[in-house]
């Protein structure tokens, strides 16, 4: 018997507001840039029948904000993970590990750590550019069903979008 798939879908968290250089950043909230960005990535995620079981998402403001705005009206349930604030690969792929029972998972979380995970799945090397995963991005996986342990090289990246990408207007911010 085949080994069953399942879809991850990693979002980038959209573009933060600066305006207040001595908040703390896990305070940051989006700009209004990245509001528009978080919604156009909803409503794209929603037209293509992308909208997930589950979501686990940073606690940071920006990352919340982000997941309210494109699942303003997504049925999945969504979990805070304090452990995916700023997360590098190994905590990415600890948490990962720890999801069984959905089908479709999205993670709002943060660069450097989803840039290193996007980079992993494709078992491609890490450039260090920062523009490789860029706000509000959206990267969609097919995995092997389990995943207690992805190797280097076990997703299949099955779509890459950023707010630029979608030529659709947002009516509403």
């Amino acid at each position: 018997m085949a080994n069953k798939l399942r879809e991850l879908l990693l979002v980038r968290h959209a573009k933060s507001d600066w305006s207040q250089p001595d908040q703390l950043d896990i305070d940051r909230p989006l700009s209004d840039k990245g509001k528009k960005s978080a919604k156009k990535i909803g409503r794209w995620l929603q037209d293509k029948g992308l909208m997930p079981d589950l979501i686990l998402v940073s606690p940071a403001q920006r990352a919340q904000q982000t997941l309210r705005r494109i699942c303003s009206e997504c049925p999945a349930s969504s979990q805070t993970i304090d452990a995916l604030y700023m997360a590098e690969l190994v905590t990415l792929k600890q948490i990962l590990a720890q999801i069984s029972d959905a089908n479709r998972v999205m993670v709002i979380g943060h660069n450097p750590g989803l840039e290193k995970l996007f980079c992993y799945l494709q078992n491609k090397p890490l450039t260090g550019d920062l523009h490789l995963f860029p706000t509000a991005a959206v990267a969609h996986f097919v995995l092997p069903e389990n995943w207690q342990n992805l190797e280097p090289g076990d997703g299949i990246l099955q779509q890459f979008i950023r707010p630029k990408d979608i030529k659709q207007p947002v009516l509403f911010a």
